[in-house]
């Protein structure tokens, strides 16, 4: 079902200074800085795995909740899938709870989240790349 890791999200506060650790640093391109709903994103591809910043624009939505509570670090581990409807089909029969039971859209395709209570604690997200 999952074809390779697609990306880690990381949460930061500051997404430039953190950008700009990752190029300067560690010599990885960054690709332009997007908007997705309440939070900045950027992504840097490292081999065949994308790490993706996540910012929040104000201290108000999901990325602002999780720095608050958890601080900088990890979000989640994001899977890609050929198909993510079948994908979350075949997850909710297996017993896996969803947090997005249809998929929506997302930088790269279309995305959904499993919840971490049925991952060992890791956010979990799928995505069917464009």
């Amino acid at each position: 079902m999952f074809k390779k890791i697609n990306h880690i999200g990381i949460g930061v506060r500051d997404i430039e200074k953190v950008t700009k650790l990752w190029t300067d640093i560690f010599g990885v391109e960054a690709r332009p800085e997007v908007i997705e709903g309440d939070m900045k994103v950027v992504m840097l591809p490292v081999g065949d795995v994308l790490i993706e910043l996540l910012a929040p624009i104000d201290n108000q939505g999901v990325m602002a909740k999780f720095l608050e509570k958890r601080g900088e670090g990890i979000h989640h581990v994001c899977f890609e899938v050929e198909n993510i409807e079948e994908a979350l089909q075949e997850l909710s029969a297996r017993g896996i709870d969803l947090v997005d039971k249809t998929p929506r859209e997302g930088v790269e395709g279309k995305i959904a989240f499993l919840h971490p209570k049925s991952t060992n604690g890791v956010l979990t997200e799928i995505v069917e790349v464009r």
